[in-house]
């Protein structure tokens, strides 16, 4: 049955979950992002909205750079501390076992046990609304083709079903 509601609509969008990360000085945090997505191929851009209140808002503009770890579907209780704890108040690292290794090219480190991890770059950053929006150019990417993605949809995270073949 079709429903009518602003509000209520916007839990519908189905959409993977990103750890982002970003550093100022030796501060490192790690949010939940789900508004994070790819938006160029040539050359290879990806983007993260992010509000102005976070204290991961401060970090990327200060540092002109962040990570996005792509979180499998073994990484919910990580994605919930990421973003549900404010680090003006706790240390996620401690919360969760944030597994991480060193990035190459930008200074926050990234998630083990994502699915992709992305090092960007920031070459933009414009208003969209009440959020930022931080344009990365990709530095390195990683990937584990063996772990399946973290799904977000309602309010719920959840995991991928089987795979729908073409057509059908």
């Amino acid at each position: 049955m079709r429903k009518e509601s602003l509000e209520e609509a916007q839990g519908y969008f189905t959409t993977t979950v990103a750890l982002v990360t970003s550093q100022k000085g030796s501060d490192i945090n790690v949010m939940s992002a789900e508004w994070s997505l790819r938006v160029s191929l040539e050359p290879f851009l990806m983007s993260v909205f992010v509000g102005y209140e976070r204290a991961t808002y401060d970090k990327i503009s200060d540092s002109g750079e962040f990570g996005l770890s792509y979180c499998s579907d073994e990484q919910a209780h990580l994605a919930h501390i990421a973003g549900n704890f404010s680090f003006r108040e706790h240390d996620k690292f401690k919360l969760a076992d944030f597994r991480t290794f060193q990035s190459r090219h930008i200074r926050p480190p990234l998630i083990d046990g994502a699915i992709s991890k992305f090092e960007c770059e920031v070459i933009d950053e414009f208003k969209v609304g009440d959020h930022a929006a931080f344009i990365g150019k990709v530095r390195a990417a990683y990937f584990d083709e063996a772990r399946k993605p973290l799904v977000f949809h309602n309010g719920k995270f959840w995991k991928s079903g089987a795979r729908i073949p073409k057509g059908s």
